[in-house]
């Protein structure tokens, strides 16, 4: 590369650049100009003699030499930042924005997160729920704990938990409508998740597939934060994933009357945008949430 070092300022420019794909966002989130964000970029560009980013009909998308740069640069950045804050600031913490499933969060994460403070009182947390879909594009998080299949694009997917299924019930339902067979479902109201994963579908083709299932009148619940409820509630049977309802079977506010543990598509997902940045208090908090993930897939 000809000429001095690319200043710090540029690559930030640039990180940015690479988050918004957009350089209004840009200059509007650095608090530059639009016509300051392109000189920065095109001075690395002229320094690297590549293309960083391309035009294409829907915006801005990185060039294979942009990723590939954006992918170096990131973790150096993190670093920089972070070694700014312990001399500067001894005292300040580290913030890290993660997106997480609104039922994970609940049910998984908060319930322990008070263990990962304790050992790490230098970061914070961000905490934002969200799903995969709708999203605004312009949203970019260090991390994130989705419901998902496990196949991404430009995201890391490492499994976590949830893929292991069951059927709960209130012990206040079975007192009024024991369940000893599947026959015995046709007499309690059959719940159902509005969204996709842990249908009954995948349950009933394991357990009991010449089984016709819930009707299509069957109730639904917008995510388990609403389904949990109804179920602890005793308004009604489903089908959950066994890591979410731990607490509640250990409790006996929930039942499972066959003891099953079907396994389905979906699980919770700890997943990263590709290029990785790391950096040590990022993987400080992945490797929390994975050994937490463990204890949380335990047998049981």
């Amino acid at each position: 590369m000809k000429g001095s070092r690319n200043s710090l300022a540029s690559l930030r420019v640039f990180a940015a650049a690479s988050r918004h794909l957009n350089f209004s966002l840009t200059a509007e989130d650095l608090h530059l100009t639009q016509s300051a964000v392109s000189k920065h970029i095109q001075a690395l560009e002229l320094k690297l003699g590549a293309s960083l980013f391309k035009r294409t009909p829907t915006g801005l998308q990185l060039t294979y030499a942009g990723a590939i740069y954006l992918e170096n640069i990131s973790a150096a950045l993190r670093l920089i930042d972070e070694a700014d804050a312990k001399v500067a600031h001894p005292s300040a913490r580290v913030n890290l924005n993660i997106a997480v499933s609104p039922s994970f969060a609940q049910y998984c994460l908060f319930p322990h997160f008070q263990d990962f403070f304790d050992r790490h009182p230098e970061i914070r947390i961000n905490v934002r729920p969200r799903l995969m879909s709708p999203r605004d594009k312009s949203e970019r998080f260090d991390a994130e704990i989705q419901l998902h299949t496990g196949h991404r694009s430009n995201m890391s997917c490492d499994y976590l938990c949830g893929r292991e299924m069951c059927l709960v019930a209130a012990p206040a339902l079975l007192a009024r409508a024991p369940i000893a067979s599947v026959e015995d479902l046709q007499r309690v109201p059959l719940l159902k998740r509005a969204q996709r994963g842990y249908g009954w579908d995948e349950w009933k083709a394991e357990i009991a597939p010449d089984w016709p299932g819930p009707g299509r009148n069957a109730p639904e619940y917008e995510g388990f934060s609403m389904l949990l409820p109804a179920l602890l509630h005793g308004l009604g049977a489903a089908i959950v994933p066994l890591c979410i309802v731990r607490p509640a079977l250990a409790s006996g506010a929930l039942l499972r009357p066959f003891g099953e543990a079907v396994q389905g598509r979906y699980g919770y997902y700890l997943m990263q945008p590709r290029p990785l940045q790391g950096g040590p208090y990022l993987e400080a908090f992945t490797g929390w949430v994975q050994e937490l993930a463990a204890g949380l897939n335990a047998p049981g």
